[in-house]
């Protein structure tokens, strides 16, 4: 069941933001929604037993201050760095003392932040230093959380499995079961090796931090690897036949004009066959 909790009005260039509470079972997830320049972003967090899995961006943080006031989590997990993730775990973990539990690589780029492009920093806010705490595992009073290396949309990728319970959190390894746009850095090479090592695990449902709650989990995660792998063979077919990267781009994905010049072609589908043809030649 849905509980629309608020909407509230543009801020700063936002349209109105709405916030969704849900519960799948033992999981409960704090969903926002927003457009921003006519392009639609969302975001969740999750709480299980007293852990927090993701702060969400600074964009949200008086909403997620409040959320962690009435939860009081006693331990917070991260996924991976970027800001949308991280953005208000420095606050939580500053106001509670609360652990805040990250992969080796994340916490070595918390302690001290990159600046982020231009567009990111204006959609999700900035990012604040963060002392993390680096384990394989996270164990609350009913549930064991371990930590799987899931590179490919950032090398400091992890995602939170509880085994007997067949949850995957999986920050932005997911996303849908498939791409219409990528980021500079990302590798669908170790994208799709990530999806596999998921996939060895017995995975019911995925908690996505843009998609939201997958009942179908397994079943999801396969059908993003099938498309993985279809762009991949096509990217390669058309490429031999002498297509630029953007021309194959615009034959196999849905163009993006609109966040391909919000973004400053930070983000833009031709990204995605670059990522291809870039790791096939090295």
């Amino acid at each position: 069941m849905i509980h629309i909790l608020k909407n509230d009005e543009s801020v700063n260039g936002m349209s109105k933001l709405q916030i969704q509470q849900t519960q799948q079972g033992d999981v409960e997830a704090l969903q926002f929604k927003f457009n921003f320049f006519e392009n639609r972003f969302r975001i969740c967090v999750y709480h299980v037993d007293g852990l927090l899995l993701e702060t969400g961006p600074r964009r949200v943080r008086r909403e997620v201050k409040k959320f962690a006031e009435e939860i009081q989590p006693r331990a917070i997990a991260l996924t991976h760095f970027h800001e949308d993730h991280s953005g208000n775990a420095g606050l939580l973990s500053n106001q509670g003392r609360t652990p805040v539990w990250m992969g080796k690589r994340t916490a070595e780029i918390l302690s001290d932040p990159p600046r982020i492009p231009f567009y990111r920093k204006l959609v999700w806010g900035s990012i604040d230093p963060v002392r993390g705490e680096v384990g394989d595992v996270i164990e609350t009073d009913r549930f064991r959380f371990r930590a799987i290396p899931t590179p490919g949309h950032s090398e400091d990728h992890i995602a939170w499995v509880e085994e007997e319970q067949g949850w995957a959190f999986t920050g932005d390894l997911f996303l849908g079961t498939r791409l219409h746009y990528g980021m500079r850095e990302e590798s669908l090479t170790d994208l799709a090796a990530s999806i596999r090592r998921l996939l060895t695990f017995p995975i019911r449902t995925v908690f996505c931090s843009h998609a939201g709650v997958i009942p179908e989990g397994a079943k999801s995660l396969e059908k993003k690897l099938d498309f993985l792998d279809w762009l991949r063979d096509e990217t390669f077919r058309l490429h031999r036949q002498g297509a630029s990267s953007g021309e194959i781009a615009s034959r196999l994905l849905k163009k993006q004009p609109g966040l391909v010049w919000f973004s400053r072609g930070e983000l833009s589908p031709v990204h995605l066959i670059r990522s291809i043809l870039r790791e096939e030649e090295g």
